[in-house]
């Protein structure tokens, strides 16, 4: 970074051109973006965070906990299963789901839930959620909102398959999702979540995902086209 300041010509005692009258806003703007964008990444938060403890003290009263499946177990007849992250999480697993599900289905099921858990997936889309409410204009911010729930459960299903055959996992959710399962609460992450059909899609075409070289170039170029622009500003006659 030291280098490349240089190379543009902004050492340490070079004056920022643009801190006149007109650059206090242009820095002002993007600094007043940030501030509101990190606002309500915290109100996000705190929001999440509050409901998933008021979710956890009515599981309290009417779930009964299970040292074997190390998850709360619901006696009701509707499959479920889900998770709730955060600070004393929580795998929730219905009485109906039990009896669906094989144990070898059942292990892939709270596996998922497990890596939501271990992967804080819950800031993730608080920050994408946060996003959507700041700039709830932008498609952009809808999308990536939708995007990332789905792109966390694939990194769950991921997670699941390195210890459990992918036939298992495929199987249980195809049960879950052909049970109709309820929607996850607020702030939880369910196996059956969005884009059921996407992410079996997925796991069945397993073996035509692209050769690890491509997957490499990809992520030099996406690494790479940040500096772009500020190497061009900086080359002499550009």
């Amino acid at each position: 970074m030291s280098g490349l300041l240089r190379f543009c010509g902004l050492t340490p005692d070079a004056r920022i051109p643009g801190t006149g009258p007109v650059g206090v806003p242009a820095i002002a703007a993007p600094a007043s973006v940030a501030l509101i964008a990190l606002a309500f990444f915290g109100h996000e938060v705190l929001r999440a965070r509050r409901v998933r403890a008021r979710h956890r003290s009515v599981l309290d009263l009417v779930g009964r906990r299970s040292a074997r499946l190390r998850a709360t177990v619901l006696d009701h007849d509707t499959p479920a299963a889900y998770c709730l992250p955060g600070r004393r999480p929580r795998i929730v697993v219905s009485a109906g789901a039990l009896r669906l599900l094989s144990p070898a289905q059942l292990e892939s099921v709270l596996e998922h839930e497990r890596a939501h858990i271990a992967g804080r997936h819950h800031l993730a889309l608080a920050a994408t959620e946060a996003f959507a409410r700041a700039f709830r204009w932008l498609p952009l911010a809808r999308e990536a909102r939708a995007q990332t729930a789905l792109l966390l459960e694939m990194a769950a299903d991921d997670r699941a398959l390195r210890r459990h055959p992918r036939q298992a996992l495929v199987s249980a959710l195809c049960a879950m999702a052909a049970s109709q399962a309820p929607h996850a609460p607020g702030g939880a992450f369910t196996v059956g979540g969005p884009g059921a059909v996407v992410r079996l899609r997925r796991m069945l075409d397993a073996r035509r995902r692209p050769h690890p070289a491509l997957c490499g170039v990809l992520a030099a170029v996406a690494v790479g086209l940040p500096l772009l622009p500020p190497l061009l500003g900086c080359t002499p006659g550009m």
